[in-house]
């Protein structure tokens, strides 16, 4: 079944439902946010992809005080929602409607802009897996030496068949294999339940 990511009501009626169906949510996205190698003090800069209506951005603005995040989705629904859920905080946001299915959206970001973090949770999933290995190629490009790229995301195992054309979810043993290719650092599958992990890596300060 398709999403309709346009619909005020149906997006009204998928954040209400969210945490009823994944009621251990909220724990996953704080040990997501855990994986951030830098102080709190520091006033870092972070790219939240399907950044939706504001869960993972909250997480990180409560951790980070002076953070700086760039909140992407493909939903102007959503994000009408993550304005009005992170109001306090403003000033240390910006909302960017695109969609990352595409690499046209790149030109929508700050022009030469890198960050120290770029986090997503229960979004990329919804990228076919050739897409998903040149968006991770292009997160890759956007962070700083030392970077870290966290994904909260669903997945299937390995013997499973693609059930829906609409989220075709991978595995985590192939996204894993990727961010190595791709040059990412000590990455790994941090956890991982039914249908659910959370997995990552970090690019070298190394020169």
């Amino acid at each position: 079944m398709p999403h309709e990511w346009d619909s005020p009501e149906y997006v009204r009626q998928w954040i209400e439902d969210g945490d009823k169906t994944d009621p251990e949510r909220a724990e996953q996205i704080t040990a997501l946010v855990g994986l951030i190698r830098c102080s709190a003090e520091e006033p870092i800069e972070v790219l939240d992809l399907g950044a939706g209506y504001g869960i993972v951005t909250r997480e990180i603005l409560t951790a980070y005080p002076n953070a700086q995040v760039v909140c992407v989705d493909g939903s102007g629904e959503m994000l009408k929602h993550g304005k009005a859920r992170l109001a306090e905080w403003q000033d240390q946001l910006s909302f960017i409607v695109t969609n990352f299915d595409s690499p046209n959206w790149l030109a929508t970001l700050p022009t030469d802009r890198q960050f120290d973090a770029a986090v997503s949770s229960r979004a990329i999933h919804h990228v076919v897996d050739e897409r998903k290995q040149m968006l991770y190629e292009e997160i890759f490009r956007l962070l700083k030496p030392g970077g870290c790229f966290a994904n909260h995301d669903l997945v299937r195992k390995l013997d499973d068949p693609i059930r829906d054309s609409h989220d075709p979810f991978g595995t985590v043993e192939d996204q894993v294999v990727w961010l190595k290719n791709i040059g990412f650092v000590d990455v790994e599958c941090f956890w991982q339940t039914e249908g659910r992990a959370l997995f990552g890596g970090y690019k070298s300060d190394l020169p």
